[in-house]
């Protein structure tokens, strides 16, 4: 699993508030890029389009494809998935409090408590 922090504008929010279009922006090798993250909160997140927020979370890929002009196109469907708002700015800021970031599961593979740093040979 692994785990994303993104700072940019939610440009757009949706699945009864419980889902947000997170849209990061930076500049790289003299080009200005636009990355896209599709945001899912386990419940209602209270978030505004126009804010801007830092939000972490799992992160999660998936290929999209998709026909134009008998040519195949393809895009990067990025998402955050039980994300978290660290913090956020402008319209709506005060319901959207910001939470703790998602910490990993536990481990379930727990060491023994018979065990030493000792060689065993």
């Amino acid at each position: 699993m692994a785990f994303v922090q993104v700072t940019g504008e939610v440009t757009r929010t949706f699945y009864n508030g419980r889902g947000a279009e997170v849209t990061e922006s930076f500049t790289a090798g003299g080009k200005d890029i636009k990355k896209r993250w599709a945001c899912w909160f386990e419940n209602e997140h209270g978030l505004s389009e126009g804010q801007t927020v830092e939000v972490s979370g799992v992160h999660s890929d998936q290929v999209d494809s998709w026909e134009k002009d008998g040519e195949t196109k393809y895009n990067v469907k990025r998402s955050i998935n039980k994300t978290k708002v660290k913090a956020a700015k402008g319209d709506g800021a005060a319901a959207a409090a910001p939470s703790a970031p998602v910490q990993p599961e536990p481990d379930t593979w727990n060491t023994p408590g018979n065990y030493t740093d000792e060689t065993p040979f």
